[in-house]
């Protein structure tokens, strides 16, 4: 599997969309045919499996929402014959309030592995690197590893970063995967301590900041790979070489943005290889925009041009104006004293800035509110806060922007104690 995803990753576009289609009309009528939830969701506004031609027509296609699987039971998401406990048990980081449960049978446990390595091989990975993953909790090992095929060190990301460097320093990682928050806390902890720096660096899970990128291409000497998937359909987009976009796994994935072309706007995706619990036109809730232009480097996969992250982690002022992360980095990336940063709307015309300021001089905190009350409408109250760091959630991640009403995460929270 893996040799033929690498192999068909420069294939005519007309390559991957006829994979898609016959792979998709398969599943279709899979899921109409023994899935409740599906059988459910398409009777209720009279789509047929067999109306689906051709990647045409996708939007005949309801699609699944988080909630709706979030509130379905086993019995109606899986399909049947398939015994939940012969299944695979994983869950979302639950960011979004309650996490989600998804169940992987044996095929899918291989394929969400496959299509998340494959990411790894396009970037220059081999059979004998070894990994050090980041994460809350550890995952499970391969029998692959266990003979020292790409062998894998799992390390909690609740210990001390001082202690990833030690470890980092003792098993000489080619790989290193974690979240870009993560990434920036290991990076910090790096300077004057490491004496082993990896080939292989992928940020995952939130959104990398350029500052973030350029903190960690300097402590480690490699350039981060950003990585988008999810724990719902495996990792399906990653940065090419050109850093001028994603590549999508197009022979694995059917991905979709609600919008015009170089617009943004809501994605969608479809997992080609799950068939106990079908993903089909999952809304994801993050927002992303398709290039206009083919990449540089010869890949001929379809490329996204940027992937925003959370449509609900955006400022939406009573105007009706949205505010996504990159409105926030335009400002504060042009300081090189802003170390971190995190946006929490207050109220519907009130946002705290929060700010990791590398020198704590007064002087410093007044540019940035100035800058900041400078692009936003008169009408916003402002208040920026100088901190001593931000906090990461229960999951591990760190929230850029926290919107009104977020229900994870109150407003007094996200911020150690001031200097």
């Amino acid at each position: 599997m893996l040799a033929e995803a690498r192999s068909s990753s420069r294939r005519p576009a007309e390559w991957f969309r006829s994979r898609q289609e016959s792979y998709l009309r398969r599943l279709l009528v899979h899921a109409y045919e023994n899935v409740p939830l599906y059988r459910k969701l398409y009777d209720e506004v009279g789509f047929r499996p067999e109306r689906f031609r051709s990647l045409d027509d996708l939007q005949q296609i309801p699609p699944l929402s988080k909630s709706r699987l979030k509130g379905a039971s086993i019995e109606d998401i899986l399909a049947r014959g398939i015994d939940p406990a012969s299944c695979q048990r994983v869950a979302t980081s639950g960011s979004t309030g309650v996490p989600l449960q998804i169940l992987l049978g044996r095929f899918e446990r291989c394929w969400h592995r496959a299509v998340a390595w494959r990411i790894l091989f396009e970037n220059g990975f081999r059979w004998t690197d070894r990994t050090l993953e980041i994460r809350m909790t550890p995952g499970p090992v391969h029998w692959l590893q266990r003979m020292g095929i790409a062998p894998k060190d799992w390390v909690s990301i609740l210990q001390p970063p001082e202690d990833w460097v030690s470890i980092l320093n003792r098993r000489h990682h080619s790989c290193i995967i974690a979240g870009a928050g993560t990434l920036d806390r290991f990076a910090g902890a790096m300077t004057g301590h490491s004496r082993h720096r990896p080939k292989l660096v992928f940020s995952d899970s939130e959104p990398l900041t350029p500052q973030a990128r350029t903190r960690i291409r300097h402590a480690f000497g490699v350039d981060p790979v950003d990585v988008y998937g999810m724990v719902e359909a495996s990792n399906f987009a990653w940065q090419c070489k050109e850093r001028q976009g994603f590549h999508v796994s197009a022979d694995s994935h059917v991905v979709e943005v609600d919008a015009a072309r170089g617009e943004s706007g809501p994605l969608l995706v479809t997992a080609l290889g799950m068939w106990s619990m079908p993903i089909i036109r999952y809304e994801t809730g993050d927002l992303a925009a398709w290039a206009t232009n083919l990449c540089r480097c010869g890949r001929t996969l379809p490329v996204l041009a940027t992937i925003h992250g959370r449509a609900i982690d955006s400022i939406l002022l009573g105007d009706g104006r949205q505010l996504l992360w990159p409105f926030f980095h335009e400002i504060l990336g042009r300081f090189s004293q802003v170390i971190e940063w995190q946006v929490c709307q207050t109220g519907p015309l009130t946002l705290v800035v929060r700010v990791v300021l590398r020198d704590q001089q007064r002087e410093n905190l007044s540019k940035v509110d100035a800058a900041l009350r400078d692009q936003l409408p008169p009408r916003v109250s402002l208040r920026v806060d100088s901190v001593t760091a931000i906090a990461t959630g229960a999951n591990g991640k760190r929230r850029l922007v926290i919107p009104l009403g977020d229900a994870s995460v109150n407003p007094g929270e996200g911020a150690l104690e001031k200097p």
